[in-house]
C-alpha cells in the first residue's frame, strides 16, 4: 500500500538518499502564509519558543485565535526540506524569520491535501543538496500539535485559528508522535 506514497516522494525527493537532504526555498510572508495554511488540511504545527507576551500579538490586517499561532506571522521565507530514511519519506517546512532563525515548523502528514502542499512549494528554488545532520532534521519547538488551520473574517481582519481534527490517519498519528519525541516535546490535543 506504501509502495506508491514511497515512489512519490521519491520523485519530489530526486537527489535525496540515506545520507542527504533536498532542500527548496520560497520567499514568503507570513500573512501570505497564513492565507494558504488552510488549503493544507491536517498537519502537524511546531512553534518555535518564543517570549512570553502578555497580550495576543496583532499583525497588520491580522490577528491569531492563540498565542501558539503568532510565529508564523514572522515567517519571511520558507525552507522545505525532504529525504527518504529508515522510517520512510519525510517531508517538512521550516518558516524562517528575517534573521534566518525558524519560527516554526510544518510537517507533511499522510492527512495532508498534497496538491495544496506542492502548491505552496510551486515558486521554490532547489537549494544545494544537504549532508543529513541531526540539527536539520530535529526542531527545536515549544509544542507540537495536529492542527487544521482556518481563516475567517472579523470585521476589517482575518484571524487565523485552528479547527478540530475531524480524523488523524493512525499513520500520521505515528508519524507525528516520532517527530514529536525528537523534538522533545509531547503531541498535545488538537488546537480547536
Amino acid at each position: 500500500m506504501l509502495g506508491w506514497l514511497t515512489h512519490a516522494f521519491a520523485a519530489m525527493c530526486p537527489a535525496a538518499d540515506a545520507e542527504s537532504l533536498t532542500r527548496y526555498s520560497v520567499p514568503m510572508s507570513g500573512a501570505e502564509l497564513a492565507s494558504r495554511l488552510p488549503l493544507l488540511g491536517s498537519v502537524l504545527y511546531l512553534p518555535a519558543p518564543r517570549p512570553a507576551q502578555p497580550d495576543l500579538p496583532v499583525f497588520t490586517g491580522w490577528l491569531v485565535a492563540r498565542r501558539e499561532l503568532a510565529p508564523l506571522f514572522d515567517t519571511r521565507e520558507l525552507m522545505a526540506a525532504c529525504m527518504i530514511g529508515a522510517e520512510g519519506p519525510r517531508e517538512w517546512i521550516d518558516c524562517m524569520d528575517a534573521q534566518g532563525r525558524p519560527c516554526a515548523r510544518l510537517h507533511l502528514l499522510p492527512d495532508t491535501d498534497y496538491l495544496a502542499w506542492d502548491a505552496l512549494l510551486a515558486e521554490s528554488r532547489l537549494l544545494p543538496v544537504a549532508p543529513l545532520r541531526p540539527e536539520r532534521l530535529v526542531c527545536r519547538a515549544a509544542s507540537a500539535t495536529l492542527v487544521h488551520f482556518r481563516r475567517r473574517r472579523v470585521g476589517a481582519l482575518q484571524l487565523l485559528e485552528t479547527v478540530p481534527l475531524a480524523q488523524v490517519s493512525a499513520l500520521g498519528r505515528g508519524i507525528a508522535s516520532g517527530v514529536a519525541r525528537a523534538s522533545a516535546v509531547e503531541l498535545e490535543p488538537a488546537l480547536g
